[in-house]
């Protein structure tokens, strides 16, 4: 198993200076967050990113979009743009020679708004970017979203297999979000069901209330997660999105904590 980290924990710093520290900390693959890539004043060209990753031997993920855009907006324009987005996160995902891209899917704008129309931009949404991942050669993992959030409408395995199916997709691709399933045995149970489909993990503690917190400071059982991961086979990237904002010293703990558990 490889173990990774977002740029989005050193969010304040310009996105090379997040891609040194955490090749410093000892991780072997790094997501980058496209919000964090495109900064106007943090970011970096795909070139020059490149050729900081490859200086540090690290493999790359890569998370799409999320500020501001939702891929299922009932306005059309947001909608539009939000697509337009993800095409160039794929395209950056292809020109670093990521092993993936984190693909969330579209929430609704309300709880009032009718789940029929919203689940058609779902699909839609999702075909149009699977295909032109395809195109690419870029593999798109979709994440489980909050779990607690009434405006969302992929929270669980179940979900997945629906879009899956309604995008009649042969590929059946996730990233497991432990903290947005919220309690142990959910994760558990989208585990036992997802399987081989689960071919990127996204990392962290939490707590009915709180999510991404630091491993070992929420409520899941994390050892009994690492060994239904184990059972399962996985060996793809363990990411961690804990919460700990520009601390090179608590991400580095982190990564000790991370590799006892799948040791």
């Amino acid at each position: 198993m490889l173990f990774g980290a977002n740029t989005m924990t050193f969010y304040d710093r310009p996105i090379l200076e997040a891609i040194e520290v955490i090749a410093r900390c000892g991780f072997d693959c790094v997501e980058i967050w496209v919000d964090h890539a495109w900064d106007e004043q943090k970011g970096a060209k795909s070139e020059v990113m490149g050729a900081t990753i490859a200086q540090y031997g690290l493999e790359t993920t890569v998370h799409c979009p999320i500020m501001d855009i939702n891929i299922t907006s009932p306005n059309k324009g947001i909608r539009a743009e939000s697509l337009r987005q993800t095409f160039r996160a794929i395209d950056l995902a292809r020109d670093l020679e990521s092993r993936l891209i984190v693909m969330h899917p579209g929430h609704m704008f309300s709880s009032r708004e009718p789940f029929a129309i919203h689940w058609v931009y779902q699909v839609d949404s999702i075909q149009k970017i699977l295909s032109y991942a395809q195109e690419q050669g870029v593999m798109v993992a979709l994440e489980n979203m909050d779990s607690n959030k009434d405006t969302v409408s992929v929270k669980d395995w179940a979900d997945l297999q629906r879009l899956f199916a309604d995008c009649r997709s042969m590929e059946k691709l996730v990233t497991l979000d432990t903290t947005h399933l919220r309690e142990t045995e959910q994760v558990l149970s989208f585990i036992a069901q997802a399987r081989s489909n689960i071919v990127h993990l996204h990392l962290s503690d939490g707590t009915i209330n709180q999510m991404h917190l630091p491993l070992g400071e929420g409520n899941l059982n994390l050892s009994a997660i690492a060994q239904a991961l184990g059972k399962i086979g996985y060996t793809g990237v363990c990411s961690l999105e804990c919460f700990i904002p520009n601390d090179e010293y608590m991400l580095q703990q982190e990564l000790f904590k991370a590799r006892d558990l799948f040791k």
